[in-house]
């Protein structure tokens, strides 16, 4: 049995060949899961996480005081802590 050869690449002009090898690396692609497109933003998680109390009066005192459920004032707080996060890594915080 014969062993097929990948066919040769048609030659290329010395400009391609120059523009090819100088060119930059493209940058590796970063797989960030909440741009995944199966990521439902309709789809509530939950998280638990312990807190030093302070801050938990803290928080629960502000959700009262603007009429916001806790719920909401967390997603609020976390929201914008992620997007600053994100802006300065200088990544995309598209949430779709």
């Amino acid at each position: 049995m014969a062993i097929k050869m990948p066919g040769r690449r048609p030659p290329r002009s010395a400009e391609e060949f120059v523009a090819e090898a100088t060119a930059l690396p493209t940058p590796p692609r970063q797989d960030l899961p909440w741009l995944d497109p199966r990521v439902r933003p309709d789809l509530r998680v939950q998280v638990n996480t312990k807190i030093p109390e302070p801050l938990a009066l803290k928080y629960s005192y502000l959700a009262m005081r603007l009429g916001m459920r806790k719920q909401d004032a967390m997603e609020a707080a976390l929201s914008s802590w992620a997007a600053g996060q994100l802006k300065a890594l200088g990544l995309p915080d598209d949430e779709g």
